[in-house]
């Protein structure tokens, strides 16, 4: 049995005032917690001995947080707050605005939200559910859509959203796709714009993401007239008595805020030149180094998995010795539970064996996005069924199909894009009776809901029409729908 449960505090667009930071802190040093983690989705992370549990409940209901125990759902909204007016961007956008949107969420959401400036390439565009891409036009913004149980593709919002209808809409989109009825796109506008009336434009741009690199997101920064500081630690756990003191800094130096990225670590904005060396010192104090190489910095690992930790601890120390260069490239490791994105995904295979061993834990699939863009969801198979021991050596040839094609812009990329487009069309067929399975539509004889891939189907599943088991379908593309 897990002897720690897992507790995640939501904090909306990975804002962290210093009062809820020290509450944290308190709550921490309570309860026995040594390290606390920062989450993908700008949320805070604390591993809790499971018999706290019922306790800390009846603790955390006298503070006003929002939180859940053992959870991968990650639904924390997320902001590129954090990233304003410390890296290039040419939006509208103020820190206030971000503000003034998240004080109309009256709603816990249960969908991932984004609400992002397009601008800058520190927060991933499309994590969400509902993702909020801010427009060329002042406080209005476009929505990209990922809900699989309504469009199997990612899907876009007829119009421009109003900066004050985007809770709005957000949480009416969300009561009807909890209710798991069915409806079309135009359906959908039409009921959320009669319930709301809200202030829609028309799209008269089609919005074209820009491809940005992930800038380096640590150590001292200035910016006018005043540094930000960047706190990474490559095992994502930063000691509570660090965060105390960060927090004590803070508070000295008249900060009010920590911003958290969606690269698990935090950052610290609007520092004077005359508080600089302070906050030397207590990086000396503690022992904390600011000078990764950006090398490590590129990689997204699904929360409270240690598994996945050490692999991504393997992969870079092996990049290391091969001296491997990535700038360009980020990458993500997949559990099958937890939905990342970046440009190469390397997903775990599901190990059946009751005898695994930390090093024959499985094999693993490498894929990356069409064209190396880091602003889509369309994926190519580069290699299944790889070894542990394989991956580097393939991570490397990867980088290098990376390099060649970024020095060839003018080659066309239609046969990768057919690649994936198959990809995603691929459905499985009874080879006895030819009854197939396809995952946009689930099966409801078995009580599969739609969305769920043949890979996640449990292993007693069964033919609906002549019983054969699921061994016994064979994938192919659906080329209707490639026609389509």
């Amino acid at each position: 049995m897990n002897t720690h449960a897992f507790l995640r505090i939501y904090m909306p667009g990975g804002i962290l005032s210093h009062d809820e930071l020290m509450d944290v802190v308190k709550l921490a040093k309570k309860f026995r917690v040594r390290t606390i983690q920062f989450g993908l989705r700008q949320d805070i992370n604390i591993p809790i001995e499971r018999h706290f549990v019922e306790d800390i409940k009846l603790y955390l209901n006298n503070l006003d947080f929002d939180y859940e125990f053992d959870s991968r759902s990650g639904r924390n909204i997320v902001t590129s707050y954090v990233a304003n007016t410390i890296f290039a961007s040419e939006s509208w956008l103020t820190e206030g605005t971000y503000l003034d949107i998240l004080d109309l969420f009256d709603y816990k959401p249960k969908l991932r939200v984004n609400i992002v400036d397009p601008n800058q390439g520190l927060v991933p565009l499309l994590t969400g559910n509902l993702n909020f891409i801010a427009s060329k036009t002042n406080n209005y913004w476009y929505l990209n859509m990922d809900l699989p149980l309504w469009f199997p593709d990612l899907t876009s919002w007829p119009g421009l959203i109003y900066s004050d209808d985007i809770s709005k809409v957000a949480k009416n989109i969300e009561e009807l796709y909890n209710s798991m009825v069915k409806i079309s796109l135009e359906d959908l506008f039409a009921h959320i714009n009669d319930i709301l009336h809200g202030n829609n434009r028309r799209v008269e741009q089609e919005l074209k993401l820009v491809s940005h690199r992930l800038p380096y997101y640590e150590g001292f920064n200035k910016t006018g007239d005043k540094y930000w500081l960047g706190i990474y630690k490559r095992t994502y756990s930063f000691t509570v008595d660090f965060l105390e003191a960060v927090g004590d800094l803070c508070f000295q130096n008249h900060l009010n805020k920590i911003c958290i990225t969606p690269w698990r670590s935090f950052l610290i904005k609007d520092i004077k030149e005359e508080h600089w060396q302070g906050w030397i010192n207590l990086l000396g104090l503690y022992s904390i180094n600011i000078r990764h190489s950006s090398v490590e910095m590129n990689w997204r690992v699904p929360d409270f998995d240690t598994s996945a930790l050490e692999l991504k601890m393997y992969l870079v120390n092996e990049f290391d010795k091969m001296d491997i260069r990535n700038y360009g490239l980020t990458f993500a490791i997949r559990d099958g539970k937890t939905d990342l994105d970046a440009i190469v995904v390397i997903d775990k295979i599901p190990v059946k064996s009751m005898f695994k061993t930390k090093q024959s834990s499985g094999n693993y699939n490498i894929y990356h996005t069409v064209d190396f863009e880091p602003n889509t969801k369309e994926y190519i198979t580069y290699s299944k069924d790889v070894a542990y021991s394989s991956l580097p050596q393939l991570l490397q040839q990867l980088t290098k199909k990376f390099y060649e094609h970024k020095n060839q812009p003018s080659k066309t990329e239609s046969l990768q894009k057919l690649e994936a487009k198959k990809e995603k069309y691929v459905i499985y067929q009874c080879k006895h009776c030819f009854t197939t399975y396809d995952q946009q539509y689930g099966d409801n004889i078995n009580c599969i809901n739609p969305g769920t891939t043949f890979n996640l189907l449990p292993d007693s599943f069964r033919c609906p029409v002549c019983d054969a088991p699921k061994a016994d379908f064979e994938p192919m593309v659906d080329e209707l729908k490639l026609k389509d």
